[in-house]
């Protein structure tokens, strides 16, 4: 019998499938929308992802207009911009990533209760629900659209600043599969790691609880045998689109329960002081909080690690040394380090790289300062199993810059 207390909450109403965009025009009849605001940036609407989200608010005879000046990483600038197009229509619709869906829950926030983007900062600062916000990703990592955290950045300070209330989250959330097809390798790998994060960390933190683990452990089954198979040919294998897409929304759901961990407070550090991708930024930090957070739970990173084994035989990648195939489940017991050993080689498998060095970053002892301050300071690291030292802290940022074995 579970003896633990824990509450579990998603108020987001989810659509999923593929040509689940299709139904926004009858949702904007449903809710009586008859103006809207598309969020988006000026990749994706180059792309053409804004393009059946016209369609469907054409052929309801839906007024709408654009906003395209989401940054990576959202400025205050970048945010509050949008705010009055925003205040004179019924419904915000973001339509891209993270960034994106973070720049629109704050906009939002702002068109229902006013203020500046600074006088959201932190948890519970949004004093009551917002006004319809919708969310279709275009990419499969985040899981934003079903989360109540938004981020922005302080280009100042340079550094990633949170935004936690409920009332961030959107009011509906359409994730179609379609809409990340076209989404290039490496984006598809950085976005995946992202994912995985989300859900390794929302399995091994304190806040863990049984209907966070369930979604968790599934989002790390689906990602681990999934994610090879978009990264190599994301336009033509939908299917592994669609395991994908899901897994980055219940792995927002779960994380979204049970916080996320040191691997994040890093990864916001780096994202802030060189303005890099998240997705990348969690990669680089994964396996590194993974080892730190080892001794303080072996039994859970064996089962994340007994898992991940078990995806990879379905998806016929090469065993680890010592495992013995038999049919289509290992013939071994897995250690909490062979987690750790997992991550990388899906990393290594995915094209991403295994430090900072690698795509050009060179880590001063000033900056390597300045990052243990952001990480320390970062909310996510109250979360972790293991509340780690300054010293531990710089010396993790260490191995990420020039990681070797």
């Amino acid at each position: 019998m579970l003896r633990t207390i824990f509450g579990f909450e998603m108020p987001t109403r989810l659509l999923f499938g593929q040509g689940a965009v299709e139904n926004l025009g009858f949702e904007c009849s449903l809710n009586g929308w008859a103006s809207a605001l598309i969020v988006t940036d000026a990749g994706v609407h180059k792309a053409g992802l804004t393009q059946p989200v016209e369609a469907q608010l054409q052929a309801q005879g839906v007024r709408y207009r654009h906003y395209t000046g989401v940054v990576p990483n959202p400025t205050i600038e970048s945010i509050e911009a949008a705010v009055p197009d925003a205040q004179a229509v019924d419904v915000v619709i973001a339509v891209g990533g993270g960034s994106v869906m973070d720049s629109a829950k704050l906009i939002n926030a702002i068109r229902t209760h006013g203020g500046r983007v600074r006088d959201y900062e932190g948890t519970d600062t949004v004093p009551a629900p917002c006004k319809p916000l919708v969310a279709i990703p275009t990419t499969a990592g985040t899981g934003s659209e079903v989360t109540f955290i938004a981020m922005f950045t302080d280009a100042g300070k340079r550094q990633k600043m949170p935004v936690l209330s409920r009332h961030l989250a959107p009011h509906l959330a359409i994730v179609d599969p379609e809409m990340t097809r076209n989404l290039p390798p490496d984006a598809t790998a950085q976005t995946g790691l992202d994912a995985l994060t989300h859900a390794i960390e929302a399995i091994v933190d304190l806040q863990a609880n049984p209907f966070s683990d369930m979604l968790a452990f599934e989002a790390i089954r689906l990602i681990t045998r999934y994610l090879p198979r978009a990264v190599a040919d994301g336009r033509e294998d939908i299917e592994a689109r669609g395991a994908m897409a899901f897994a980055a929304t219940i792995a927002g759901a779960a994380f979204n329960n049970s916080m996320v961990g040191l691997a994040h407070a890093m990864a916001h550090a780096l994202g802030g002081l060189y303005d890099l991708p998240h997705g990348l930024c969690c990669a680089l930090a994964l396996p590194v909080a993974m080892h730190f957070n080892l001794e303080s739970r072996r039994e859970r990173f064996e089962e994340i690690a007994q898992v991940m084994g078990y995806a990879h035989t379905q998806s016929e990648v090469v065993p680890m040394p010592g495992a013995v195939v038999q049919g289509s489940v290992w013939d071994k017991t897995f250690t909490a380090e062979d987690a750790v050993l997992r991550v990388r080689q899906l990393m290594s498998e995915v094209g991403l790289p295994a430090h900072l060095i690698d795509v050009g970053v060179e880590v001063s002892e000033s900056d390597l300062e300045t990052l243990a301050d952001l990480t320390l300071a970062d909310g996510s690291i109250l979360f972790n199993p293991v509340p780690p030292t300054r010293e531990q802290v710089k010396d993790l940022l260490r191995h990420i810059a020039t990681y070797t074995e």
